[in-house]
Protein backbone atom coordinates (compact mmCIF):
# COMPACT_ATOMS: atom_id res chain seq x y z
CA UNK A 1 0.00 0.00 0.00
CA UNK A 2 2.74 2.49 0.95
CA UNK A 3 4.87 1.43 -2.02
CA UNK A 4 1.95 2.03 -4.38
CA UNK A 5 1.29 5.45 -2.84
CA UNK A 6 4.99 6.31 -3.10
CA UNK A 7 5.08 5.25 -6.77
CA UNK A 8 2.05 7.44 -7.52
CA UNK A 9 3.63 10.36 -5.70
CA UNK A 10 6.90 9.98 -7.65
CA UNK A 11 5.04 9.53 -10.94
CA UNK A 12 2.94 12.65 -10.44
CA UNK A 13 5.99 14.59 -9.25
CA UNK A 14 7.97 13.68 -12.37
CA UNK A 15 5.02 14.60 -14.61
CA UNK A 16 4.54 17.97 -12.90
CA UNK A 17 8.29 18.63 -12.99
CA UNK A 18 8.50 17.90 -16.73
CA UNK A 19 5.47 20.09 -17.47
CA UNK A 20 6.94 22.93 -15.38
CA UNK A 21 10.28 22.64 -17.18
CA UNK A 22 8.65 22.68 -20.61
CA UNK A 23 6.47 25.68 -19.73
CA UNK A 24 9.41 27.59 -18.25
CA UNK A 25 11.74 26.86 -21.17
CA UNK A 26 9.04 27.89 -23.63
CA UNK A 27 9.06 31.35 -21.97
CA UNK A 28 12.80 31.96 -22.52
CA UNK A 29 12.44 34.51 -25.36
CA UNK A 30 9.65 36.37 -23.58
CA UNK A 31 11.82 36.39 -20.43
CA UNK A 32 14.70 37.97 -22.36
CA UNK A 33 12.38 40.76 -23.44
CA UNK A 34 10.93 41.09 -19.92
CA UNK A 35 14.39 41.76 -18.47
CA UNK A 36 14.54 45.04 -20.43
CA UNK A 37 10.90 45.86 -21.17
CA UNK A 38 8.91 44.57 -18.22
CA UNK A 39 5.83 46.67 -17.48
CA UNK A 40 5.23 44.81 -14.20
CA UNK A 41 4.72 47.67 -11.71
CA UNK A 42 3.53 50.13 -14.36
CA UNK A 43 0.45 48.16 -15.43
CA UNK A 44 -2.14 49.90 -13.21
CA UNK A 45 -0.98 53.32 -14.40
CA UNK A 46 -0.68 52.08 -18.00
CA UNK A 47 -4.26 50.79 -17.99
CA UNK A 48 -5.53 54.32 -17.49
CA UNK A 49 -3.43 55.77 -20.33
CA UNK A 50 -3.85 52.86 -22.73
CA UNK A 51 -5.21 54.56 -25.83
CA UNK A 52 -6.46 51.39 -27.55
CA UNK A 53 -6.43 47.64 -26.90
CA UNK A 54 -6.91 44.61 -29.05
CA UNK A 55 -7.31 41.14 -27.55
CA UNK A 56 -6.74 37.66 -28.93
CA UNK A 57 -3.90 38.67 -31.25
CA UNK A 58 -0.96 36.62 -32.48
CA UNK A 59 2.69 37.49 -31.87
CA UNK A 60 5.64 35.30 -32.80
CA UNK A 61 9.05 35.59 -31.14
CA UNK A 62 12.12 34.41 -33.04
CA UNK A 63 15.85 34.61 -32.50
CA UNK A 64 18.55 33.57 -30.15
CA UNK A 65 18.46 29.93 -31.21
CA UNK A 66 16.50 27.56 -33.41
CA UNK A 67 12.69 27.47 -33.53
CA UNK A 68 10.25 30.18 -32.44
CA UNK A 69 7.50 30.85 -29.92
CA UNK A 70 4.04 31.42 -31.32
CA UNK A 71 1.54 33.15 -29.07
CA UNK A 72 -1.43 32.55 -31.33
CA UNK A 73 -4.61 34.27 -30.25
CA UNK A 74 -3.55 34.81 -26.63
CA UNK A 75 -1.92 38.25 -26.73
CA UNK A 76 -3.54 41.55 -25.79
CA UNK A 77 -1.87 44.40 -27.68
CA UNK A 78 -2.22 47.90 -26.30
CA UNK A 79 -1.11 51.24 -27.69
CA UNK A 80 0.00 53.76 -25.06
CA UNK A 81 1.71 57.11 -25.25
CA UNK A 82 5.03 55.45 -24.23
CA UNK A 83 4.94 52.36 -26.43
CA UNK A 84 3.31 49.06 -27.24
CA UNK A 85 1.94 47.02 -24.34
CA UNK A 86 1.91 43.22 -24.74
CA UNK A 87 0.15 40.96 -22.24
CA UNK A 88 -0.81 37.30 -22.41
CA UNK A 89 -4.22 36.06 -21.34
CA UNK A 90 -4.53 33.87 -18.24
CA UNK A 91 -3.34 31.11 -17.66
CA UNK A 92 -0.69 31.68 -20.34
CA UNK A 93 0.62 34.76 -18.53
CA UNK A 94 2.34 32.56 -15.93
CA UNK A 95 6.11 33.13 -16.41
CA UNK A 96 5.27 35.88 -18.95
CA UNK A 97 5.42 39.38 -17.43
CA UNK A 98 3.61 42.14 -19.36
CA UNK A 99 5.89 44.02 -21.76
CA UNK A 100 5.94 47.73 -22.53
CA UNK A 101 8.11 48.29 -25.58
CA UNK A 102 8.98 51.97 -26.19
CA UNK A 103 8.51 53.21 -29.74
CA UNK A 104 12.07 54.59 -29.80
CA UNK A 105 13.48 51.05 -29.35
CA UNK A 106 11.59 49.57 -32.32
CA UNK A 107 12.98 49.07 -35.77
CA UNK A 108 10.16 47.78 -37.98
CA UNK A 109 10.58 46.21 -41.39
CA UNK A 110 8.21 44.29 -43.66
CA UNK A 111 8.92 40.59 -43.79
CA UNK A 112 7.32 37.58 -45.38
CA UNK A 113 6.87 35.11 -42.53
CA UNK A 114 6.23 31.41 -43.16
CA UNK A 115 2.97 31.15 -41.24
CA UNK A 116 1.51 34.63 -41.81
CA UNK A 117 2.51 35.66 -45.28
CA UNK A 118 2.71 39.46 -45.14
CA UNK A 119 4.00 40.51 -41.74
CA UNK A 120 6.32 42.92 -39.97
CA UNK A 121 9.40 42.20 -37.90
CA UNK A 122 10.23 44.32 -34.85
CA UNK A 123 13.93 44.39 -33.99
CA UNK A 124 14.47 45.94 -30.58
CA UNK A 125 17.57 47.94 -29.73
CA UNK A 126 17.88 46.66 -26.14
CA UNK A 127 17.36 42.96 -27.01
CA UNK A 128 18.64 42.49 -30.54
CA UNK A 129 18.67 38.68 -30.43
CA UNK A 130 14.86 38.40 -30.15
CA UNK A 131 12.52 39.72 -32.85
CA UNK A 132 8.74 40.09 -32.75
CA UNK A 133 6.71 39.12 -35.79
CA UNK A 134 3.19 40.53 -36.19
CA UNK A 135 0.86 40.11 -39.12
CA UNK A 136 0.26 42.92 -41.57
CA UNK A 137 -3.28 43.64 -40.34
CA UNK A 138 -2.17 44.05 -36.70
CA UNK A 139 0.70 46.31 -37.75
CA UNK A 140 -1.73 48.46 -39.74
CA UNK A 141 -3.98 48.70 -36.64
CA UNK A 142 -1.01 49.72 -34.44
CA UNK A 143 0.01 52.42 -36.93
CA UNK A 144 -3.57 53.73 -37.13
CA UNK A 145 -3.87 53.87 -33.33
CA UNK A 146 -0.50 55.64 -33.02
CA UNK A 147 -1.60 58.22 -35.57
CA UNK A 148 -4.88 58.75 -33.71
CA UNK A 149 -2.96 59.05 -30.43
CA UNK A 150 -0.66 61.67 -31.94
CA UNK A 151 -3.67 63.69 -33.14
CA UNK A 152 -5.39 63.35 -29.74
CA UNK A 153 -2.29 64.49 -27.85
CA UNK A 154 -1.62 67.52 -30.03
Amino acid sequence: MIEKLLLHFIGYGVFIGVMYGMWKSNARRWSRLARKYSAGDQIPSQESVCFAKRTMQTVILVGGDIAWNSYKGIVTVGVTSEGILLQLLLPFSIFHAPLLIPYRDCSIEPKKWYLFGKSHQYTLTQVSNVQLIVDDELQHWIETQCASLAVAVS
